[in-house]
């Protein structure tokens, strides 16, 4: 009689396969959030340390050039570098993350106008920021008070009372802590904040 040789065919059993998927839902459940978490802060941080940078830029090359510098909020700046009127609304835009320009105002007027003579009188355009967001329910970047545009004097001042940016997480985060505020003090120095910011220095 030959000597057979048994193949023995290996597989889960119905309980080792209840298991492994009980640990991939776990997993699962714990990933799955902390990577939207991580996607929200990293948007908010961005939105704060672009703004918070141009607002840094304007207030310097404000006092380089020695004569004031503009920065306002702007739609679609990438395609037509001009000031918006409309104001900030988080229900139906995403405010100042739409985009902004920044540019020395030669004429002094708030308005970045195209290249005129004489050479000195004419604004230059220092930089334009298009849209960071476009969906407002994702964030936004409302000014309070209201606020479309910044300027700074020759010394770096800025002109009107203190005014804060908030950087507001999305619709449905409920996690409080994910905002960010961007205090600019009547002198003109902008700082980043984790709560609300005053005039009083809160």
């Amino acid at each position: 009689m030959k000597n057979r040789t048994l193949f023995h065919q290996k597989a889960f059993t119905l309980t080792e396969l209840m298991i492994v998927i009980a640990i991939v839902a776990i997993v699962a459940g714990i990933g799955i959030p902390s990577f939207k978490d991580m996607v929200v802060t990293n948007r908010i941080t961005r939105m704060t340390s672009e703004l918070h940078g141009a607002l840094l830029l304007a207030r310097s090359e404000a006092i380089t050039r020695g004569s004031n510098v503009v920065i306002c909020r702007a739609v679609n700046a990438d395609v037509l570098p001009a000031c918006t009127n409309v104001n900030s609304n988080p229900m139906i835009n995403t405010g100042w993350a739409e985009g902004w320009i920044i540019f020395s105002d030669g004429n002094n007027n708030g308005v970045f106008d195209a290249p005129v003579a004489p050479p000195g009188v004419s604004d230059v355009l220092i930089k334009v920021q298009g849209p960071i967001i476009t969906d407002f329910t994702v964030g936004s970047i409302v000014p309070v008070p209201q606020r479309n545009r910044l300027v700074f004097n020759s010394t770096g001042q800025s002109f009107g009372t203190f005014m804060r940016f908030a950087v507001n997480r999305p619709d449905n985060d409920t996690t409080v802590s994910h905002d960010r505020f961007i205090c600019v003090a009547q002198g003109g120095r902008a700082r980043v904040s984790k709560n609300i910011c005053s005039a009083a220095g809160g």
